[in-house]
């Protein structure tokens, strides 16, 4: 993976908080948030693609992020479920979503942000 590792930690106030090691899993966490909580995996894509200011995102980029959220929430399908991300429909869909947790905590945390 070409993404050297990073810890970044999100903190809603209530001492609930998330570490994300990967800097690939906050892109796909933040650009979740900004598509409503769950979106297509081609979309989530396209939208970070889009972000990075690539027309076309390769090949390269759908399996590096299909990579990081495939490790990341193995496959997770309860919206309960502790952690960031998870597959909605089951192991063979290709939506991807925040859980309810991190929905709620990404959220609140971009809310109290000051503008």
């Amino acid at each position: 993976m070409g993404q050297a590792r990073a810890a970044t930690r999100i903190d809603d106030g209530r001492r609930n908080s998330v570490a994300i090691l990967n800097p690939l899993v906050q892109e796909i966490a933040g650009a979740l948030l900004e598509l409503g909580g769950a979106a297509h995996r081609d979309l989530v894509v396209a939208y970070i693609a889009k972000k990075r200011g690539i027309y076309r995102p390769p090949a390269s980029l759908a399996t590096e992020l299909d990579t990081a959220f495939s490790t990341y929430c193995g496959g997770a399908s309860d919206p309960r479920s502790v952690g960031l991300l998870h597959l909605p429909y089951g192991p063979h869909s290709h939506r991807w979503a925040l859980t309810d947790q991190a929905y709620g905590l990404l959220r609140d945390s971009l809310a109290a942000r000051p503008r």
